[in-house]
């Protein structure tokens, strides 16, 4: 999922030898993998139709948005990471991949239906303005430090839900789900923060969204509980073992927990 991680320059720059489970994270993969996932186990949850190209356009459309959030971190030279690193020195393979992803998101758009469409250009308009909170200089650093983590799993969590979203379903039905998944999303890109940082910090915000997590646990519907209980478990159990110790494992583990819902694909 998000990406954040200040790794020591000297260290990553040194460490040449990529490990085989890290090439999944370095070519941003993993965060489309996670949507498509989830995509899928919330129409099976709510019982709504989704089309291969749905699946194809949220595929392509997150892993658009991430090669391009990591190539424009690689431009200021601020986030030193394996994924970081990747971009910098592929800059011209990593513009491919961003065009590429771009053109076949639009392309596949073409199919959707004019609701989703407008819906996508909505949620596309909102994630542009997170682009230019992040990356531009016109925005505090401390709002950045403190935002950053929640608008992606606000962005995340809404795209991936996007079907149901749209969908005739009552918003009573879905919403604690949606917004429990969201705030999912928003604990894992804080883990990856706090190991980052070398330092865990907790404000004000971060103790509402942990309450208005546990709010959602008894609202939404029993595997979205489910599943985000298990990846919530693991983020404990790969903070206490692992965490800052080793950053890499960390972040590719900490981002596979986000697969749970695989745990039910027998029963969905």
């Amino acid at each position: 999922m998000e990406e954040i991680n200040k790794l020591n320059p000297t260290q990553s720059k040194n460490n040449e030898s990529k490990p085989w489970w890290l090439f999944l994270n370095i070519l941003a993969l993993d965060a489309p993998v996670v949507a498509v996932v989830w995509q899928y186990f919330f129409s099976k949850t709510f019982e709504i139709e989704i089309t291969f190209t749905e699946n194809a356009v949220l595929f392509f459309t997150v892993w658009f948005i991430y090669l391009l959030d990591h190539f424009l971190d690689s431009r200021k030279e601020i986030y030193i990471t394996q994924r970081h690193l990747f971009v910098e020195k592929n800059p011209k393979l990593t513009l491919v991949l961003i065009s590429l992803t771009f053109l076949i998101s639009i392309l596949l758009s073409f199919s959707l239906s004019k609701l989703f469409i407008i819906s996508g250009i909505i949620l596309g308009i909102l994630i542009s303005i997170y682009l230019l909170l992040v990356h531009s200089n016109i925005t505090a650093p401390m709002i950045k430090k403190t935002c950053k983590e929640l608008l992606v799993g606000i962005g995340f969590g809404t795209g991936v839900a996007l079907p149901v979203i749209v969908s005739e379903l009552s918003i009573k039905m879905w919403l604690p789900s949606v917004i429990l998944f969201c705030l999912i999303c928003w604990i894992n890109c804080k883990l990856i923060e706090n190991w980052e940082s070398g330092y865990y910090h907790f404000d004000n915000l971060d103790i509402i969204l942990s309450l208005a997590t546990v709010f959602c646990m008894l609202m939404a519907e029993k595997q979205i509980i489910f599943a985000s209980l298990i990846s919530i478990t693991a983020f404990i159990m790969i903070d206490k073992f692992a965490g800052s110790k080793n950053i890499q494992l960390s972040r590719v583990l900490v981002d596979a927990s986000l697969l749970s819902p695989l745990v039910f694909v027998n029963h969905t």
